[in-house]
């Protein structure tokens, strides 16, 4: 086991009264009802959550919006210290993570705050903060300034000038970016209407054409050529298709799939949107041959660092590195949901989506890592991510993760790596698409390890909302040897919480957490003598955090965390054989990645009670 397991467990553990939480449940199942629904023209609209409160940790999101000075971080994002992690940089809020390097200088833009942070290279320091007024999904950096790809206003480029600390040019696009490279002196940016813009430093519009681009490589600008829907070379002299990667009926159907074209080590590299099994293909441009790679994974970013091609995976959670020459592929889990991947001072930068911060890595050293990876796609968009054992024996145990619904199965990603490191054969499930309700997850989990032949007996492990699938699943089974429930969200807490949060006049302001109607809840069985772990947060980094106090104001602060807490015990008291802990100065969704320890420790140690090995 490696290293991270040896580290001092920052849990706490709280002696149960079961006589009394054994009266809560019954209270509960007995006569649970829902608070008073706010109105329904007082809900905000859930378009801002697909920006990014795919990214926020929970509790301590709403304070994270008034961040406006480098130092002035909410509580919950501070990291266990991880091998291969040397620093860890609090960004001003979780959210889609975009960057550039200029020198020893890094750019972030952090979308869902419209914020650009300047950040020592060489300290890790937060220099300053720009208040950008525009939605930004996209940064390059050349000619002395920076460019931001904005999605206001149809569509435009705003010029950044770093001296000055101001937007100086607008350049309007007439369509969403979707791609920009510096290539030659200008900057090549395409919209989602595949119109192509040559822009020169002075912020001039030297060209227009069709196309899309896809990034830079042997002198060329790679871009989608619509007449063909292949990639193709354009040349500094505007020349198009002196090269065509053959992509049409062996990778791909279209150029379109492809993400992102990278030079590195000799080759082209091609990754593909969309889960597939070949995400990565090399492209040998003297004998205009490709290799498709099996990466079982969706990169989002790549770069070429020390030697090799690395990837970042937002729905998997992983940094991926492949040999260039070999082939070979290697996964690293990390803490949290990544995005842009960047190489500056010397080292390989990761920022992280949620929760929203910037790692310096040290490739060096012993990066945890997790085992290849089986994927099995069903029906409805579901996906079960394996690691481990042998899915065709019964010998021990399958551990089952469950997701918060808003996040992924790749939220899971360093509990997966370190449990299934042990032997055990661990399952990570979810969707890449869609938003089912718990009722839909559980037969869609029932019915996929059944079609696999994944037997029992399961070990259940659910977080947030996934406690809702954990229990419909467990639900009549007689397979179900332990459950260890990460925070569990309470029945009826989001109209509770958007009740108190109306009363000070905010509409919303997180995802929806998913619940269970009131007949459902009250028609499960509970877990009987099945052994139980209830690792709760602590509430001193979320809703007693002095952030959210002065937000919401300390009754509507202490209110809501005492439902939190009423919650939990709810939970403990589904099981004679319970047990809580709170893990001490961690928030809701951090507990999984700053401190997966404790969820690990607690699993090993259900399945050390077990007889069945």
């Amino acid at each position: 086991m490696t290293d991270l397991m040896d580290l001092n467990d920052p849990a706490a553990e709280s002696n149960t009264d079961r006589a009394r939480l054994r009266a809560m449940v019954d209270d509960r199942i007995g006569g649970f009802e829902r608070p008073m629904p706010i109105p329904a023209q007082a809900k905000r609209p859930w378009l801002l959550a697909l920006a990014g409160f795919a990214v926020i940790v929970i509790a301590v999101a709403i304070p994270a919006f008034l961040v406006d000075e480098p130092g002035d971080l909410p509580i919950g994002n501070e990291f266990i210290e991880l091998p291969g992690v040397e620093r860890m940089v609090p960004l001003a809020s979780g959210g889609v993570q975009t960057g550039a390097v200029d020198g020893d200088t890094i750019w972030i833009v952090t979308a869902l705050q419209n914020k650009l942070q300047k950040i020592s290279a060489q300290s890790g320091e937060v220099l300053a903060i720009y208040d950008i007024g525009a939605h930004v999904e996209g940064v390059r950096s050349d000619s002395g300034y920076l460019w931001l790809m904005s999605y206001d206003n149809e569509g435009e480029v705003l010029r950044f000038n770093p001296t000055s600390g101001q937007v100086d040019r607008t350049i309007a696009l007439g369509g969403l970016p979707a791609g920009a490279a510096w290539f030659g002196d200008s900057l090549w940016v395409s919209t989602d209407r595949s119109e192509l813009f040559q822009i020169s430093p002075e912020g001039e519009i030297l060209s227009s054409q069709t196309g899309q681009v896809k990034g830079t490589g042997f002198g060329f600008l790679w871009v989608n050529d619509p007449s063909t829907n292949l990639i193709s070379s354009l040349s500094t002299d505007g020349v198009l298709g002196e090269v065509v990667i053959p992509t049409d009926g062996v990778v791909t159907p279209t150029g379109t799939d492809i993400r992102e074209v990278t030079e590195a080590s000799g080759y082209l590299w091609l990754t593909l949107a969309g889960s597939s099994p070949s995400a990565v293909v090399r492209f040998d441009l003297e004998t205009l041959s490709l290799q498709p790679l099996a990466v079982a994974t969706e990169p989002w970013a790549a770069t070429e660092f020390g030697g090799y091609l690395w990837m970042t995976s937002r729905f998997d959670n992983l940094l991926v590195r492949v040999d260039p020459t070999s082939g070979d592929v290697r996964r690293y889990p990390l803490p949290g949901k990544p995005g842009a991947i960047l190489v500056a001072d010397g080292a390989l930068w990761v920022a992280l989506y949620q929760p929203g911060s910037l790692l310096r890595l040290d490739i060096t050293s012993d990066l945890i890592e997790t085992a290849e990876p089986v994927t099995y796609g069903g029906t409805d968009g579901h996906h079960l991510i394996c690691t481990g054992g042998d899915p065709t024996t019964t010998a021990s145990p399958t551990v089952i993760l469950e997701p918060e619904a808003w996040m992924n199965y790749g939220s899971w990603s360093l509990v997966q790596a370190l449990v299934s490191e042990e032997g055990y054969r661990v399952c990570a499930d979810g969707y890449l698409d869609g938003d089912p309700r718990p009722e839909q997850r559980s037969a869609d989990l029932a019915r996929d390890l059944a079609g696999q032949g994944i037997a029992g007996p399961y070990l259940l492990v659910g977080f947030g909302d996934g406690v809702h699938t954990v229990r419909l699943f467990a639900n009549g089974r007689s397979d179900i040897i332990g459950v260890v429930l990460v925070d569990p969200t309470p029945l009826g807490f989001q109209t509770f919480y958007d009740s108190r949060l109306f009363e000070i006049g905010v509409e919303g302001g997180h995802p929806p957490w998913l619940d269970l109607p009131v007949d459902v809840s009250t028609s499960l069985e509970d877990f009987g003598t099945i052994p139980l772990v209830v690792i709760g947060q602590d509430p001193r980094a979320t809703y007693l955090s002095d952030q959210f106090m002065a937000f919401v104001g300390e009754d509507n602060a202490r209110s809501i965390n005492d439902y939190w807490q009423d919650g939990l015990a709810f939970y403990g008291g589904l099981s004679s054989d319970s047990r809580a802990m709170t893990a001490l100065g961690t928030g809701s969704s951090g507990i999984i990645w700053s401190h997966p320890e404790i969820v690990v420790r607690q699993v090993l140690g259900l399945l050390d009670r077990t007889t069945v090995k």
